[in-house]
């Protein structure tokens, strides 16, 4: 982690568990280390998007139990931490090691270790591996990615598996559905709300998609 942004220590409860974190809550800070960065940091950040796709997946544990799972865009690393605490073997990917850093700290705090962290440039990407999920919070924001995206789905899913995403409703996601479409994956997408970190008392809709190929 990045030595001189102020992190917050945060607890969050997840089905029935807590699970700790520490993000960078100041914008301006950030705002200010990513001057001096090749990528927006935006993964130091903690993203209803993940809690949302964690919460689904403590309700839903046999889709990680004992499954291969690749996290894109990992970030602080909660969704992969509750994946692997659910019994599966996880890879979390990121291109920013300073968020690879992050998702170590994650995993350390709640004693996790069943995860692996290799770099993950989406548009270079070269692990020959498939997984049996693969997971992703608030990564089809910017559409310059959803090609490259949609190729990672292709060469990473294994037979019979599936890929779950959340967004907070950006104005890329339809668009991103209706590519993943034409690509040929069965597209369902429900929608759910978790509080909203800044307001917690209002609730923020988040959308799941649940990707599979048809």
């Amino acid at each position: 982690m990045t030595p001189n942004l102020p992190l917050t220590r945060r607890t969050i409860p997840i089905g029935n568990d807590t699970f700790i974190l520490d993000s960078v809550d100041d914008e301006d800070a950030l705002l200010a280390h990513a001057e001096s960065a090749t990528h927006f940091p935006f993964g130091l950040m903690l993203w209803e998007s993940a809690i949302a796709l964690a919460l689904h997946l403590t309700q839903n544990p046999a889709l990680a139990a004992g499954k291969s799972v690749l996290e894109l865009g990992a970030g602080l690393g909660l969704t992969g931490v509750v994946a692997a605490s659910l019994g599966a073997t996880v890879t979390q990917t990121d291109h920013d090691q300073t968020a690879l850093d992050a998702c170590a700290r994650t995993a350390a705090l709640n004693g996790i270790t069943n995860i692996t962290r290799p770099p993950g440039d989406w548009h270079a990407w070269t692990d020959p591996s498939r997984y049996d999920l693969i997971l992703g919070a608030d990564i089809a924001y910017d559409a310059e990615n959803h090609a490259a995206l949609l190729a990672i789905f292709d060469h990473a899913l294994a037979p019979g598996g599936r890929i779950l995403l959340t967004d907070p409703h950006r104005e890329n996601l339809p668009p991103f559905i209706a590519a993943a479409r034409t690509a040929g994956w069965s597209v369902t997408r429900t929608n759910t709300t978790v509080p909203d970190l800044k307001a917690p008392t209002n609730p923020r809709p988040i959308a799941l998609l649940d990707l599979h190929r048809s």
